[in-house]
C-alpha cells in the first residue's frame, strides 16, 4: 500500500483505516490497517515511508483526501503519556481530524 493507492480508495468512497505511529521523536510511520493486520505504507521506492514529524505525516495523508486518522504513541514509560503506573503495555491513541 502506498499513498497513491490510499488516494484511489478515498476517491472511490472507501475509508481505509490508517494510523500514524510515533516511533522516535523524529520518525513517524504511517500504517494501513486491514482487520487485525497492520502494514506500513510504502514510499515510491517500495520502502517504508518515514516522516520526520507528526505534522508531515498528517499533511501527506490530507493530500490523499482522508478526513481522519489515528495517532498512536506506544511507550514503556507510562508517565510520558499520562498513565499511572500499572505494569501494563501503554499506548496513547487519539483520532485526528485532518
Amino acid at each position: 500500500m502506498n499513498l497513491d493507492k490510499i488516494k484511489s480508495l478515498v476517491e472511490r468512497g472507501q475509508a481505509p483505516a490508517i494510523e500514524v505511529h510515533s516511533i522516535d521523536p523524529n520518525i513517524y510511520l504511517i500504517f494501513y490497517k486491514d482487520g487485525e493486520d497492520i502494514r506500513p505504507v510504502l514510499d515510491k521506492s517500495s520502502k517504508t515511508l518515514k516522516c520526520k514529524s507528526r505534522t508531515a505525516a498528517f499533511l501527506l495523508l490530507r493530500e490523499t483526501g482522508l478526513s481522519k486518522t489515528d495517532f498512536v504513541h506506544k511507550t514503556a514509560y507510562e508517565e510520558m503519556i499520562g498513565f499511572a503506573h500499572s505494569g501494563q503495555k501503554t499506548e496513547l491513541r487519539e483520532t485526528i481530524t485532518l
